[in-house]
C-alpha cells in the first residue's frame, strides 16, 4: 500500500497537469463556436485533421467539465 504522502504527491501532480495543460488545451482547440460541441481529431499542436465529432467524446467532455 503506498504511503499517504506518495498518494498526495501523485494527486497534486495529476491535478496540476489537468489544470495547467490538459483542460486549457482542449478548451482552446476543441470547442466548436459555430455549431457547438467539441472537435476531437486534433494534432498535438491543436490543429484539426478531421471535422468529425464522435459522440463518446462529446459525452466525456461534458461529464469532465461538469465535474
Amino acid at each position: 500500500m503506498p504511503e499517504a504522502a506518495t498518494v498526495e504527491r501523485w494527486r497534486r501532480r495529476i491535478a496540476d497537469d489537468l489544470r495547467g495543460s490538459v483542460v486549457p488545451f482542449w478548451m482552446e482547440h476543441s470547442l466548436d463556436p459555430e455549431h457547438g460541441g467539441y472537435f476531437n481529431c486534433l494534432d498535438r499542436d491543436g490543429a484539426r485533421f478531421d471535422d468529425k465529432k464522435h459522440v463518446w467524446l462529446q459525452g466525456r467532455q461534458v461529464w469532465m467539465l461538469s465535474k
